[in-house]
């Protein structure tokens, strides 16, 4: 049995524009930038200035000597995807036990609290404290020592935001 495929095949193709003419490459044109208008808020904002930084549109501003988890978390996933936190890193910063729905069954009944993921805490000096028990008590793990110190020295330049101005 012989199937030709010349004229049948080319012909199904050019239906969906796969080879021949549909294929020609299309210029690429930069959108036109956007109108800033004098009565503009946004605009205005933008020209003063205010306490943000250079990376204000990366980091955002968030207290974490008195943050919940829930606010921890979303500010983990920031950094992981602003390139700040590695993978590691951000599994380590964002899972806060609190906003897991066993909790209270499990790591609540064996340490006797109830979740409470709206509660402020200091995360630095959370990260702090881990990091001096990783140290104490894991000496031979050093990624674990080098991520866990890492993810504190990035809460405390968000807290004194000078420190990473352009």
């Amino acid at each position: 049995m012989r199937v030709d495929q010349g004229n049948a095949y080319q012909e199904f193709l050019k239906l969906f524009h796969i080879g021949g003419a549909g294929r020609d490459l299309t210029p690429y044109k930069a959108p036109p930038p956007p109108a800033v208008l004098k009565d503009n808020p946004l605009a205005a904002a933008g020209n003063a200035k205010n306490k943000e930084t250079a990376n204000s549109d990366l980091v955002p501003i968030i207290d974490v000597r008195n943050a919940s988890p829930r606010e921890i978390s979303e500010l983990g996933m920031d950094f992981y995807a602003a390139g700040i936190l590695g993978w590691r890193e951000y599994e380590m910063l964002a899972f806060q036990a609190e906003l897991q729905p066993g909790f209270n069954n499990t790591i609540g009944a064996l340490i006797g609290e109830k979740a409470d993921p709206g509660r402020r805490r200091d995360f630095i000096g959370i990260w702090e404290d881990r990091l001096a028990f990783e140290r104490r008590y894991n000496p031979t793990d050093l990624d674990l020592i080098d991520r866990t110190q890492h993810i504190a020295e990035v809460l405390r330049r968000i807290e004194s935001p000078a420190s990473y101005m352009i």
